[in-house]
């Protein structure tokens, strides 16, 4: 999906290619439960949710205005498997799920970790994105503490094409870490 499908303000939104690339990591296919952490503009849940209506997703933000973009997202793409909950991970949800997506861990990163692996189903996928290199080399080390598996890691450098005077360039956009893995056994 474009970004400019969707409906935005001054909330953060994860950019297209960055979604097109966790999207496909959290393999989504054959899932049934999906939480998307620090959700911000929504836009990792609301494509997930679209391409996957039999996906139950739970969308977690604190932002009163990330959480008023969500609904107008939700409500533009009518969908009906997008559950938005105004609050600061860790919460508590019943039940496992099947994937996560970290887009913002608000200083509870070890917390969210711990959380996450109680929360997925033994194989359930983690994908997370950072832009703060501390942030990145901080979750490498916890995952690999706390026991998750087939750890992936990607940078993913994406530039646009603008105009410059009368010619053009290719403007970059912030270097995004991309961090996929899944649960062990416990």
């Amino acid at each position: 999906m474009k970004n400019s499908e969707f409906i935005t303000g001054k909330v953060p939104i994860t950019k297209e290619e960055v979604r097109a690339v966790s999207i496909i990591k959290l393999d989504l296919a054959n899932a049934k439960r999906f939480i998307d952490v620090g959700a911000g503009t929504g836009s990792v849940s609301i494509e997930a949710a679209y391409h996957y209506p039999n996906l139950e997703v739970i969308s977690i933000e604190r932002n009163d205005d990330a959480i008023d973009l969500i609904n107008k997202n939700v409500e533009k793409f009518e969908l009906d498997n997008v559950e938005v909950i105004k609050a600061y991970a860790p919460i508590d949800i019943e039940g496992k799920v099947d994937a996560i997506f970290l887009g913002g861990t608000g200083n509870k990163l070890e917390e969210i970790l711990i959380w996450s692996k109680d929360m997925l189903v033994e194989g359930g996928r983690l994908v997370a994105n950072f832009i703060i290199v501390d942030t990145f080399n901080e979750t490498l080390r916890l995952l690999r503490e706390y026991g998750f598996e087939n750890i992936d890691v990607s940078v993913l450098n994406v530039a646009k094409l603008e105009k410059l005077g009368r010619g053009e360039y290719f403007k970059p956009l912030n270097p995004i870490y991309i961090i996929s893995c899944k649960k062990g056994r416990d």
